[in-house]
């Protein structure tokens, strides 16, 4: 068994994680893969990271996804809105401001998403 396996009863959410699979169309707008959809935490917490660029930014949510994916600032992140008590597209989709893998004996065995 993993270490995450341990943990994970402390995961009640559901997120869903596009990769990003084409720079924009005629009219600009991105292409996204298949979401993929991964149980998670997500804690509404405003915390001063270190982005993707190395600068000092602050992140608005916190998300411990049950996955050992190489997150991107590209990607797509989707809550629900009820995990952000809103209505408005752009919570529904934060961007990704850093991100965090989190390794054991074993390997990386989750990662943390800081969003914008």
């Amino acid at each position: 068994m993993d270490a995450i396996g341990t943990f994970v009863h402390l995961m009640p959410d559901t997120v869903g994680y596009a990769v990003m699979c084409s720079t924009g169309d005629i009219y600009g707008d991105v292409g996204y893969a298949t979401a993929t959809n991964y149980r998670a935490r997500v804690v509404g917490q405003q915390k001063l990271i270190r982005s993707f660029a190395g600068e000092e930014v602050l992140s608005q949510h916190t998300v411990y996804l049950n996955a050992a994916i190489v997150a991107q600032p590209t990607d797509q992140v989707t809550l629900s809105t009820a995990l952000v008590e809103s209505t408005q597209a752009t919570a529904i989709h934060p961007p990704i401001l850093g991100t965090r893998r989190v390794p054991d004996a074993s390997g990386t065995h989750h990662c943390v998403l800081y969003l914008g």
